[in-house]
């Protein structure tokens, strides 16, 4: 039997950037070593790459939505025990066609396996297929939206095979919109202070501050050829394998339930035959279906992420995210499990991920492993949709 597991959202934000500096020098390692063990005990871990690696020439992260993460976190990544990450996410062009194929040849360079953008429309043919137990598994990665009103790069359309998108860019960059003198001046003020400081003000003066953004489908953005090309893709992922993993990275970030634009996606993927469809990008866990015969995991949160940055909500729980364990006895017969992990930030924002049931066996105080216990059955509950107030603290729960 093999077990394939799945993580979540793998961001480095600024501050915990900062806090992996050391003189000229970065050290991520620290990050992800709470999850080594749980890594080693699967077969192969893939998870959602949401950075670009576009050298430092094109400025690292200092914005709060614009990512370009210094090269020793693609080493941590690879020494980490995952195997596999996914490129097609809404950051991939942060820093352009350029930074995004950099971050190829680097993820190339440590030895990690990767999906969603290609150098080549002839790479982009070839399906990743790998083989677990005698059952071969295809594996396909899409993003509904590549930022293009944040940074401002549209790709042409002869250019598509760069990156799997399931629809085509907005219509218009950001500095082609036409603002309100309003937005005008929202947005002069915000250059001045800075996005976070401006969002740190309204939380103080108990504004909103969150982005919480529309899952809602633009019939308008809905392009045959991109449909077309989806079903090419999954009759050939079909004729080569036996079990067809879909990865979508899609939906409204921080929102408790899928919307109307996740919804058709997920279903289009169903109906064409996936197996399995484990989505990204809202940033917290949200919940699973059975769409047919595809299972669906909706989103399974952060697997790494600044808890302290300013635009981050709580009460969905961000801190906490879902590895899902495929385990996989042949093509007729496999199981689902899923552990719970919890990303613990220090003073110095300095980042360790751990499943919950290592962290709970650190804790000394009554209080900190009650606040555990809780904080698991509110995120067991999101994923599985069942309440169980005698659920303990452990390393897997079962999914039936």
């Amino acid at each position: 039997m093999t077990k394939i597991s799945f993580i979540g959202d793998i961001m480095c934000e600024e501050p915990l950037q900062k806090a992996c500096r050391h003189g000229s020098s970065y050290n991520f390692a620290p990050l992800f070593e709470g999850c080594r063990k749980l890594f080693s005990e699967s077969d192969y871990v893939i998870g959602n790459l949401e950075t670009v690696f576009a050298g430092e020439e094109a400025g690292y992260t200092k914005q709060l939505y614009s990512f370009n993460t210094p090269d020793p976190f693609a080493d941590a990544l690879a020494k980490s025990g995952i195997d596999m990450v996914m490129t097609a996410q809404n950051h991939i062009l942060d820093r352009g066609k350029a930074g995004m194929l950099r971050t190829l040849t680097r993820l190339d360079e440590v030895g990690l396996e990767h999906i969603g953008t290609y150098v080549s429309e002839e790479e982009r043919k070839e399906i990743l297929v790998k083989e677990f137990s005698g059952c071969r598994v295809a594996f396909l990665n899409y993003v509904q939206s590549v930022n293009s009103d944040d940074n401002s790069y549209i790709l042409d359309e002869s250019e598509y095979y760069l990156v799997n998108q399931l629809m085509p860019q907005a219509a218009s960059a950001a500095k082609n919109k036409k603002l309100s003198f309003r937005q005008k001046m929202r947005k002069s003020f915000i250059r001045i202070i800075t996005e976070r400081r401006y969002l740190k003000l309204r939380k103080m003066l108990h504004r909103s501050y969150a982005n919480k953004f529309t899952d809602k489908l633009d019939k308008n953005r809905i392009r045959e050829e991109y449909l077309e090309r989806i079903r090419s893709d999954m009759k050939k992922a079909r004729s080569e394998s036996d079990l067809v993993v879909v990865s979508l990275h899609l939906g409204g970030q921080f929102n408790e339930i899928p919307g109307e634009r996740t919804s058709f996606f997920t279903r289009m993927f169903a109906d064409l035959g996936a197996d399995y469809i484990i989505n990204t990008h809202p940033h917290v866990v949200q919940g699973t279906d059975k769409i047919g015969m595809a299972f669906v995991a909706y989103c399974l949160g952060n697997f790494s992420i600044s808890p302290s940055s300013v635009y981050i909500p709580g009460e969905l729980k961000p801190e906490y995210s879902i590895v899902l364990h495929l385990y996989v006895d042949s093509k007729d017969s496999q199981t689902l499990t899923f552990s719970v992990l919890k990303i613990c930030e220090n003073k110095k924002h300095e980042i360790e991920v751990m499943p919950v049931d290592e962290l709970y066996g650190r804790l000394e105080s009554s209080e900190e492993k009650d606040k555990i216990i809780q904080d698991v059955r509110f995120i067991y509950s999101r994923f599985t949709g069942k309440t169980d107030n005698d659920l303990p603290v452990q390393r897997e729960y079962a999914l039936t």
